[in-house]
């Protein structure tokens, strides 16, 4: 059995398969102050999670309960639109749509209260020559909201500036056509390659050719 010791330890293989053991892996967490050790996995043992860690943890649910959150949104059908009503509507109560249905949905779930606020230039959001942005990503950049739930597409330009959840609609754009119809070759579906003009000066250069190998022969 071979074995010495190295950066990670003990080094040691068995004989059977040659595959290390009795051997630990720390389980590293990349926060924003630097890495931070949360657990070890033995291969003995497997998998221990450590106690300090879970009570510094904070639980997304617990973070966000009872939590009042600024909303950017768009009128754009069916994701978002006004409620029709014969009775004045306030707030939140003034939209319908899917987007304000998950919206809902999402806030059940977390415990957080929501304010939905349309963008005020009516836009999605896009960058000009100046990397000046506009719409409801200039909202979320300027702090004027804390989220926005809309049909937005994901771009690699807007990535570098906002997160995005992950999609929870996906439009399936395609191009369609119309299959060509099959069709048996000819008998002068060879010629079809190149065209007539070119069948031709190949003909007038052979008829060339020929004629001046006859006047050479003579």
């Amino acid at each position: 059995m071979a074995q010495w010791d190295g950066l990670t330890g003990r080094i040691t293989f068995n004989k059977t398969d040659g595959l290390r053991k009795d051997f630990n892996l720390d389980i590293i967490s990349l926060k924003e102050e630097g890495t931070e050790k949360i657990g070890i996995w033995n291969s003995n043992s497997g998998l221990n999670m450590t106690d300090g860690n879970k009570d510094r943890s904070n639980n997304i649910t617990d973070s966000l309960a009872n939590r009042t959150l600024i909303v950017t949104t768009i009128l754009e059908e069916p994701y978002v639109m006004y409620r029709k009503s014969d009775k004045p509507l306030y707030g939140n109560d003034r939209f319908e749509g899917y987007c304000l249905d998950l919206l809902k949905e999402l806030s059940n779930i977390l415990g957080f209260i929501y304010d939905v606020k349309l963008v005020p230039d009516g836009k999605y959001g896009a960058q000009n020559d100046k990397g000046e942005w506009n719409g409801m990503v200039k909202e979320l950049i300027d702090h004027r909201a804390d989220l926005a739930v809309a049909p937005l597409t994901i771009t690699y330009v807007r990535e570098k500036v906002i997160d995005f959840s992950k999609p929870f609609m996906t439009l399936g754009i395609s191009i369609l056509y119309r299959k060509p119809n099959g069709t048996n070759p000819g008998v002068f579906s060879f010629l079809n390659p190149l065209s007539p003009d070119i069948w031709m000066y190949v003909l007038l250069a052979c008829l060339g050719v020929s004629c001046v190998l006859f006047v050479i022969a003579r």
